[in-house]
């Protein structure tokens, strides 16, 4: 796909919630969103989110059809991803395999699920 969106292409905002944190949203097409989450700094603190942009890591969380995509096996978003790892996600999120891809994250959350008896 051309002209695929990157990390680049996220515009950091002051967090609703969370004092000290930013956050992104973009919208990749093919109505999934992502959400992009850090604290500013975390000076030792734990500040309830998974990231430090001081440290260039990032909580991320995907939406299609405004439903949480389990990007990980037994969670829904995934903490301390580097600006790299966004931009691959996101590649894989604009391809053309972008069906196979979100198909293989429930795939992988529900085989986990039953390995566990959950």
């Amino acid at each position: 796909m051309k002209n695929q969106k990157t990390f680049n292409d996220l515009v950091f905002n002051p967090h609703a919630n969370v004092p000290n944190g930013i956050q992104a949203k973009l919208n990749l097409g093919n109505d999934i969103e992502i959400s992009v989450v850090s604290m500013k700094e975390r000076d030792g603190q734990y500040g309830g989110l998974y990231g430090d942009a001081s440290e260039g890591t990032y909580e991320v969380a995907v939406f299609r059809n405004n439903d949480m995509l389990p990007l990980s096996p037994f969670d829904d978003v995934i903490g301390w991803q580097t600006e790299d790892e966004i931009t691959e996600l996101m590649s894989q999120l604009q391809g053309d395999g972008v069906n196979d891809f979100i198909a293989e994250l429930y795939i992988s959350r529900d085989e986990s699920r039953k390995e566990l008896g959950v």
